[in-house]
């Protein structure tokens, strides 16, 4: 049988974009292709049994510590042929041979586009780095139409030669009845922010803005852990009143939290994709998100879009949430179309249909 192998040790690590992508692709990329072998890569094998489900059709191998020159110079070449994969499948980062037979997905080069948020370091790792594994890797892949134009731009890569395998929602699993977390009681109206905490994620524009809002009983609830964030914009987010920080939370208590927001707020500056607005639009809810980079390709004719590089962007993100308190933005008709087009189904399709095409151009 033919014989993938799956880079996943994101699945160790933080919560982000690029975990939940190939989380949500191995549950059901197996299911849709039987003739193929997934070999799937990461520290720890009970631990992605249990990410993955019981009786899940794949082989583990366990990848050691090293980061990603360790992986790519060392472990890669040599797992290649001990494990006698016909493609590997990596995320930014590709070993330097066989890189015929290398699937890299890259989610964004927000490291080119909005240098300011990465420190010296990243940025010119990522750019020799990624720059390197686009050129040469036999197939790459990406996220959004956005990324696509932007690799393309930056690295020379006809933009027809890097396919789209977009991030997805369950709509299912956002119906499902759960609990508001003990620190949300019943009834309260609030406004929800998810993501990491970092300065790319604006959350000193979403505070801002927030304390527009007239309503002295209305909240401003923060899912997300810090990630390099402005100490200033943390000070402020403890000291603000109104504001309710959490971390750690289960998914059953955010899809939970996803259906009793007021309204969910995405001010980010910049996104390969934007997860958590299809997320919101899944539950329901009004979204009032950045209309930066890729974020309108996540909420489409559903959300209700500001600038955040505009000449106000507290006042205008702090009338629309006003407006979102006072009832009158109600959530979008198009919600339900939105998230039909995006689901993790049919992100799995097309991870296994752009497998399949690099697999043929070998032969």
């Amino acid at each position: 049988m033919t014989r993938v192998g799956i880079d996943a040790h994101v699945l160790d690590g933080k919560y982000q974009g690029t975990r939940t992508w190939i989380l949500e692709i191995l549950r059901r990329a197996p299911l849709l292709a039987p003739d193929l072998t997934f070999v799937v890569y990461s520290a720890d094998a009970d631990h992605v049994a249990g990410l993955l489900g019981p009786g899940a059709p794949f082989e583990h191998r366990v990848l050691p510590d090293g980061g990603p020159l360790g992986r790519n110079l060392r472990f890669w070449p040599a797992a290649i042929r001990r494990d006698r994969l016909d493609l590997l499948v990596t995320q930014y980062f590709s070993p330097p041979r066989d890189a015929r037979r290398q699937l890299v997905v890259v989610h964004d080069v927000l490291f080119e586009t909005h240098p300011a948020f990465f420190g010296w370091k990243t940025r010119w790792r990522n750019k020799l780095l990624v720059g390197w594994s686009v050129r040469r890797a036999g197939a790459i892949a990406t996220v959004s139409q956005y990324s696509r134009r932007e690799i393309a731009r930056a690295y020379g890569r006809p933009v027809e030669r890097i396919s789209v395998i977009p991030n997805g929602v369950d709509a299912t699993a956002a119906r499902v009845p759960g609990s508001l977390p003990r620190q949300v009681p019943a009834g309260t109206r609030f406004a929800l922010m998810v993501g990491r905490l970092e300065p790319r994620k604006n959350l000193r524009t979403a505070l801002a803005a927030f304390d527009r809002v007239p309503d002295p009983d209305a909240r401003l609830v923060v899912v997300g852990a810090d990630d390099n964030e402005d100490p200033a914009v943390l000070a402020a987010l403890a000291a603000d009143p109104r504001a309710i920080h959490l971390t750690g939370v289960p998914q059953d208590e955010l899809w939970a939290l996803y259906r009793e927001a007021t309204v969910f707020v995405f001010p980010s500056l910049g996104e390969g994709w934007g997860i958590p607005v299809l997320e919101a639009l899944a539950a329901g809810t009004t979204v009032v998100a950045s209309s930066a980079t890729a974020i309108p390709e996540a909420g489409g004719d559903a959300c209700t879009y500001f600038d955040p590089t505009g000449g106000d962007p507290v006042g205008d993100l702090g009338r629309l949430l006003a407006e979102a308190f006072s009832g009158h933005l109600a959530p979008s008709r198009a919600a339900d179309a939105q998230v039909s087009r995006y689901t993790w189904d049919r992100s799995a399709v097309s991870f296994v249909t752009t497998i399949r095409a690099a697999l043929a151009d070998l032969h």
